[in-house]
């Protein structure tokens, strides 16, 4: 999201709500065409799913295809502080994307939440699909109680999985969205079908295949070698921790540079993945929990994980590879306590 600083919960001001109902498992769409007045709870309730979608390291980064896309026209003409362009440009949205969510059984139903809110200074409009989760509930007729299946949105304490948040200032797209099948095809009808947009990889992913690309390298030419392998990751913590961002080309350069193979391979991967001069940063601590430990494990089953500040002390963990044998001795000294979990 393109913000001249971080947004918290505390700077997004809710201003306009419309909820449409796209319930295509019933072929019902019904589309509002006055603003919700939200009482405390709601605002609150709405409110932290949009953070919770800005704050997530799933969400993505995304740039409308002006010539092909009709949601990009649609929002050319909007007047966000005008009540009828609010109401008529969010009821043209969710009409398309009712038509396209029909073309997909799987694709599920809900509620469309089409929020306006502002944040450090700058307007923002949110696609908020709240999909149907079922449930169990009582009914009750004259005297006979009963337990029904009911839809229900989803709760306040769960990441919705759909989403859509538009920065109306320069159309920058943060998304939320997950693969589904249409005409038996899996696609990400989100951002090509209904956005018509290009997309980046989510922080997490990108952390993801930064780390996964590591481990090859690192297996294919360190061979048995643990503690080059475990300080290479070590390396690449410490270069968060400095950098506070992960920079694709210092990552290369700062792990692989001295050996020409293992970079050469680093950057073929990272150019797989359109990554090999990107800069990205983190947002939510959880998603960095993979750079804190390492897990050895070993030929018999037996499984160490080992915090990555006790493994840069070295006072307490000692990695030896016998280059004769190719044989590795783990050794854990110091140990005052010991419990069995």
């Amino acid at each position: 999201m393109v913000t001249k600083q971080p947004i918290t919960k505390d700077d997004i001001v809710i201003r306009k709500i419309v909820l449409h109902i796209l319930d295509t498992g019933h072929d019902v769409l019904n589309l509002s065409d006055s603003l919700l007045d939200p009482g405390p709870d709601l605002y609150e309730f709405i409110r932290g799913h949009i953070f919770k979608i800005i704050s997530s390291d799933d969400t993505k980064n995304c740039k409308f295809n002006p010539d092909t896309s009709a949601v990009y026209s649609i929002l050319n003409g909007f007047t966000e502080s005008d009540e009828q362009s609010f109401l008529s440009v969010s009821r043209e949205l969710a009409e398309k994307l009712y038509s396209i969510m029909e073309q997909g059984i799987d694709i599920p139903a809900a509620d469309l939440l089409t929020v306006s809110f502002q944040a450090n200074g700058t307007i923002f409009l949110a696609l908020l699909k709240m999909n149907y989760k079922s449930n169990y509930t009582h009914s009750l007729e004259d005297t006979h109680t009963d337990i029904v299946k009911a839809s229900a949105l989803p709760a306040s304490g769960t990441r919705i999985p759909e989403a859509v948040i538009i920065n109306l200032t320069d159309l920058h797209i943060n998304l939320l969205e997950k693969r589904y099948e249409i005409n038996g095809e899996k696609m990400f009808y989100l951002s090509e079908l209904f956005l018509v947009c290009h997309t980046s990889l989510a922080p997490k992913k990108k952390l993801s295949v930064i780390d996964r690309a590591i481990n090859t390298i690192s297996n294919k030419y360190d061979g048995t070698d643990i503690k080059k392998k475990m300080d290479t990751k070590s390396k690449l913590r410490h270069l968060y921790q400095e950098e506070e961002q992960f920079d694709v080309e210092k990552i290369g350069e700062e792990l692989f540079g001295k050996e020409a193979d293992k970079r050469t391979e680093f950057d073929e991967k990272m150019e797989q993945y359109d990554l090999q001069f990107d800069t990205f940063t983190i947002s939510n601590p959880s998603t960095l929990k993979k750079l804190e430990k390492q897990v050895l494990v070993t030929d018999s089953g037996i499984e160490i994980s080992i915090p990555m500040d006790t493994y840069d002390k070295r006072a307490n963990f000692e990695v030896q590879t016998d280059a004769a044998t190719g044989k590795t001795t783990v050794l854990i000294k110091n140990v005052e306590n010991l419990i069995l979990k």
